[in-house]
């Protein structure tokens, strides 16, 4: 992978297409997706996120401007996308050199004030268990959005269905096959595979079930900032399950004293939205499960 000083390279030679002149330019996250603030002039600043190569199709990130705009529209707060200068919102950089050379897509969203309430992994103190009533009627907020709201012709997201899921490819990786795993885990792994399968496969998946959702609403992509919580990062956006949503939401939170309260208040916020079944929230614990191993799958990745 291309070095922090490469994509701050990359990002200065890419600037110019939204008309952006910058004053500095830092790596904020460097993972999978490479996250830059831009530094523009009289103080101002806006996130430049150089995309993982083969991840998203320019289709695909297109798309996510157009619902994420939607949501906008809705009172959802979520950060706008810039558009180039000559339209559109992504436009591909070569950053690195030599055997790390590499395209990348890049765009340019608004900075959004505050601090993440935590992370993917992180676990977070009895304090976020405040947020997540907040955090629920976030997620019930965009399940009602759904709804109402015709995709546009042409628009292209994933599906966190059970090929997606738990597939014999699935968009996280093959978990079951992380090297370092044991003979005996991987027997687990697969054994817990085959178990969820036959969950998943017994869930509905009409329109009242299934449909857009952010599928990667943890505690790391809420934005607190004092007063209200912006949920950033659509990279994982697409089509699955409402309780899928739901679990990701709270898995930060497993294994920790304060999980049920979390876990009370979150559907308790939801509910205040939108109508939700017993067995959808039943449901939450197997896609917690699920989750746990997709995570295996994305640290391997």
């Amino acid at each position: 992978m291309p070095t922090p000083e490469q994509f701050v390279q990359a990002a200065a030679a890419v600037a110019p297409a939204w008309g952006l002149k910058p004053v500095a330019i830092e790596v904020l996250s460097h993972s999978e997706n490479v996250v830059c603030r831009v530094g523009l002039p009289d103080l101002k600043q806006v996130v430049m996120r150089l995309h993982r190569p083969g991840y998203n199709s320019k289709a695909e990130l297109e798309s996510e401007v157009q619902w994420v705009a939607s949501l906008a529209e809705a009172d959802i707060p979520v950060p706008a996308a810039l558009p180039m200068l000559n339209g559109g919102h992504y436009c591909p950089v070569e950053v690195g050199a030599g055997p790390d050379r590499e395209q990348r897509m890049v765009g340019v969203v608004e900075w959004v004030e505050g601090s993440p309430l935590g992370g993917p992994l992180t676990n977070a103190d009895k304090g976020v268990v405040a947020h997540y009533a907040t955090i629920g009627k976030l997620a019930g907020k965009i399940r009602e959005h759904h709804t109402g709201w015709d995709p546009p012709e042409g628009f292209q997201r994933r599906r966190w269905d059970l090929d997606g899921l738990l597939g014999p490819d699935p968009l996280w990786g093959r978990f079951w096959e992380v090297e370092g795993l044991s003979n005996s885990q991987r027997a687990l792994f697969n054994e817990a595979r085959n178990i969820l399968r036959h969950e998943l496969s017994e869930l509905p998946m009409g329109p009242d079930r299934f449909g857009l959702i952010h599928s990667d609403l943890h505690l790391g992509n809420l934005m607190d900032d004092g007063d209200n919580l912006t949920v950033i990062d659509f990279d994982d956006a697409g089509f699955g399950w409402f309780s899928h949503e739901l679990a990701c939401a709270l898995h930060p939170g497993v294994g920790e004293p304060w999980f049920a309260d979390a876990r009370k208040a979150l559907v308790e916020g939801y509910r205040s939205v939108c109508t939700v079944t017993d067995e959808e929230i039943e449901s939450i614990d197997t896609f917690l499960a699920v989750r746990s191993l997709m995570i295996v799958g994305w640290l391997d990745a």
